[in-house]
């Protein structure tokens, strides 16, 4: 999104939250609802959001509103699974799994996907910042995984991790986010921001502000705008949070806001559903998980960057599903799919061929699938797909599991 004015706080604010302090500028209106004085406010409170807040605090601003329209914190940040996106901090580099920046924006120019390379560069180098600062605050993400992952020490998901550290902070801020409170307009007048129209439990209040950061800009799980911007992708079932339907849409669209890469969603190819409610099980592949189809065949790199481009590969097989396959020594590193076993979302067997029947998949297919793979990893090369990111799994430490994924 482009806006028309920036108020600088913090780069740590764009480096953790990746979201900009805007000064919007629209029609005037005039409002009797009860009102509050705020220095900034802050719409949405997850990830983007709470980072913000704590960032405004420490530049001395007093009186922050935080509004959030959940009756609870952390957004779709709740639900980050399984890894924190950094190059080359010297974590990575110790573990031998560094790689210089320009390699990275490298080889993102060659996915021919529409980054924002100036934004992505700017996200790289403040990589080492932004990782010391979220286990400065206790989130504990101190385990390599490749040369762009970061996972949590023991495996637990990242979005708890995050937001529990996160909110530790916020609460240590003296912010108290409002919560069940929703963003219904923003107010300007001569051109100029004046106030934020909120709704919650006790009706209409009015925030006045000259600044507004609007970290709202999920919409995946809203039908209508991914209709309006991304209609190949309506209809599709969403991992990420309840509340990411797109509210930035309805506040900014009024006052002539322009977005930008509107289009562009990425998918998650690694999501199990279960008694209506969906997961993300991506954590199997990034502990080295294989994704074979129904006739117990790999069919593309498992672990290829552009998800949303595996997505389609895996859309392509017959029934447009997929098992991912691990072993036992993935699960132990995991306490994330260790949940999930929990819940009964794994197929599990001593040996391959029993996991085979399970899946309902040719057993000699997958038990030659497994072996050959085994022998990538051996030699540190898949001969077959190319995968190079967490090409780790040799499958060599029973039970054996597989759990049934879709985009």
């Amino acid at each position: 999104m482009f806006f028309t004015k920036e108020l600088k706080v913090s780069n740590l604010t764009t480096k953790i939250a990746a979201v900009s302090c805007t000064l919007v500028i629209g029609p005037s209106m005039a409002f009797a609802a009860p009102a509050q004085e705020c220095d900034v406010v802050i719409i949405g409170a997850g990830g983007a959001g709470i980072s913000s807040a704590i960032a405004l605090k420490e530049a001395g601003k007093q009186k922050v509103c935080l509004i959030e329209k959940m009756p609870f914190v952390g957004g779709a940040t709740n639900l980050a699974a399984t890894y924190f996106t950094v190059i080359n901090t010297k974590e990575q580099q110790a573990a031998g799994k560094g790689q210089s920046i320009e390699k990275y924006l490298e080889s993102k120019k060659k996915q021919n996907y529409p980054y924002d390379m100036d934004r992505l560069k700017e996200f790289s180098e403040s990589s080492q910042e932004a990782l010391d600062w979220v286990n400065k605050i206790g989130a504990n993400i101190t385990r390599p995984m490749s040369s762009y992952q970061m996972g949590t020490a023991d495996g637990r998901s990242l979005g708890n991790a995050l937001i529990l550290a996160m909110k530790k902070k916020l609460d240590e801020s003296g912010v108290v986010p409002m919560l069940s409170t929703k963003a219904t307009k923003l107010v300007t007048k001569d051109g100029k921001i004046t106030g934020v129209m909120t709704e919650g439990k006790d009706g209409e209040k009015l925030l006045k502000t000259n600044y507004v950061i609007v970290a709202t800009g999920g919409y995946s799980s809203g039908q209508e705008v991914l209709k309006k911007f991304a209609p190949e992708w309506a209809g599709l079932p969403s991992t990420s949070a309840v509340g990411s339907t797109g509210d930035a849409v309805g506040l900014l669209e009024p006052l002539n806001a322009k977005f930008t890469h509107m289009d562009v969603l990425r998918l998650n190819p690694s999501v199990h559903s279960s008694n209506g409610q969906h997961y993300s099980l991506s954590a199997a592949r990034a502990e080295g998980g294989i994704m074979v189809n129904a006739e117990g065949k790999r069919f593309c790199n498992d672990y290829f960057p552009d998800y949303t481009q595996l997505s389609k590969w895996m859309l392509a097989q017959p029934g447009g599903y997929a098992y991912i396959v691990i072993d036992d020594k993935a699960m132990q590193k995991s306490k994330r799919l260790q949940g999930f076993k929990a819940k009964g979302f794994f197929l599990e067997a001593p040996t391959i061929p029993e996991l085979a029947k399970k899946m309902g998949v040719p057993e000699k297919n997958l038990v030659a699938t497994v072996e050959r793979y085994a022998g990538f990893v051996k030699n540190g090369k898949d001969e077959d797909f190319g995968r190079k990111h967490n090409l780790s799994l040799d499958f060599s430490m029973g039970p054996f599991y597989a759990v049934k994924t879709t985009p």
